[in-house]
């Protein structure tokens, strides 16, 4: 009789013991932790499962949590709902977000032109595509059985003629399963050479630029992001991979296809690859490239991959067109893109093959090269110099 007994006992035990468990875990918010800093893991699926994921309340998933900071991009980011859209005419449109940062930071007056000019119109995303004039140029759609595996879309600007023809003949030239593009913003910039006559030719020559009608200055580059997501959609939404570079890069594009097909489907399906910096801070010096007055942002920037080069899975391009409609608008694109990612939930994966700044005076050895997936920056010269070496039958490391 005494056994029975011992094991209802134990039965009984391990029953409140499961409930116990089961309630702690059911009382855990489902959202993860605020974002705890540099060397942490931002919060999101576990590479087993990398599902995107936009929750209605964004604050908590981006670090938006009490002690609110007082500058207006994280006030902005705790109360916003969606950017507003429109035409930068209409009452309440795209251009109202800008407005109300020119009245709200105090020492807005004493932000650098270009940064004021961004903040300006940050939240205008809808700029008509930049077209010759006779017509020509025009960038067809990914159609099937054409629909690229791998889609290299490249930042570039409207004078940079030769690194854009060095990518042409080099990585960029035409492979099975690859295509090239070329991202641009308007080639009358304001002061600078109307270089629209070279580059209509250029466009109805290749066919492979992406122009859209907005001025192409540094801080306008998450606008080619965006733009892009959306011509994705609406062209090309088939597309399994995209790697976004600069036009000083070099690709290693045969050790990158490679790599791709090797990942595992449930990497694949939310990667988001390249050099990522985990600890990066604003810059708070006046006078640099990538300086951010305290009045705008305070904190540390997110876990993301440098803007000199990284791959994305094509699945998740409308995600990130949802998750930018409800960040907050930030200068630079590299950090926003990271911004985006961690909105919807996803983590970037660092491959220490992607380097983004390569010492000038380092050395273009294409032995040194054959291990590496993606390096900047290189000149033209070098770029097509290290393309022919690579290639050399002769070639022995």
């Amino acid at each position: 009789m005494r056994c029975p007994k011992c094991l209802l006992c134990l039965s009984a035990l391990l029953t409140l013991l499961g409930l116990k468990v089961y309630i702690e875990w059911t009382s855990e918010p489902r959202l993860g932790k605020a974002y705890p800093g540099p060397r942490s893991t931002p919060p999101g699926p576990t590479p087993a499962s990398p599902e995107p994921t936009l929750p209605a309340n964004l604050s908590a998933r981006l670090g938006q949590t009490d002690p609110l900071p007082s500058a207006y991009w994280n006030q902005q980011q705790w109360r916003l709902g969606t950017l507003p859209g429109g035409d930068s005419t209409e009452v309440g449109g795209c251009r109202a977000w800008g407005a109300a940062a020119a009245a709200e930071i105090p020492d807005f007056a004493s932000y650098p032109e270009d940064l004021r000019h961004f903040l300006l119109s940050a939240a205008c995303r809808s700029f008509p595509r930049w077209l010759p004039r006779g017509g020509g140029g025009q960038v067809a759609s990914c159609e099937d059985p054409d629909v690229p595996y791998l889609l290299l879309a490249v930042k570039s600007e409207p004078g940079r003629f030769a690194e854009r023809q060095a990518v042409r003949e080099t990585w960029g030239r035409p492979a099975p399963g690859v295509r090239l593009l070329f991202l641009l913003g308007s080639p009358a910039g304001e002061g600078r050479p109307d270089l629209g006559s070279l580059v209509a030719w250029e466009s109805r020559r290749y066919s492979d630029l992406l122009l859209w009608d907005f001025l192409d200055v540094p801080f306008n580059q998450t606008l080619k992001d965006l733009l892009l997501l959306a011509w994705l959609g609406r062209h090309c939404p088939s597309v399994s991979f995209i790697l976004q570079a600069q036009d000083d890069a070099f690709v290693h594009i045969p050790a990158l296809l490679d790599h791709l097909r090797a990942l595992p489907p449930s990497t694949a399906r939310g990667l988001y690859l390249g050099e990522v910096f985990t600890q990066a801070k604003p810059l708070r010096k006046p006078g640099g490239p990538f300086y951010v007055p305290g009045s705008f942002f305070e904190g540390g920037y997110p876990a993301y991959a440098s803007g000199g080069g990284y791959i994305i899975a094509g699945r998740l391009a409308p995600w990130l067109l949802q998750a930018a409609a409800r960040v907050a608008p930030f200068p630079f694109d590299d950090v926003y893109t990271g911004l985006c990612f961690r909105a919807l939930g996803l983590a970037p994966r660092t491959h220490k093959a992607f380097l983004t700044a390569w010492p000038a005076d380092h050395t273009t050895d294409p032995c040194a090269f054959r291990d590496l997936l993606l390096v900047r920056p290189l000149s033209p010269q070098d770029s097509i110099r290290l393309w022919k070496q690579l290639r050399d039958p002769q070639l022995r490391c």
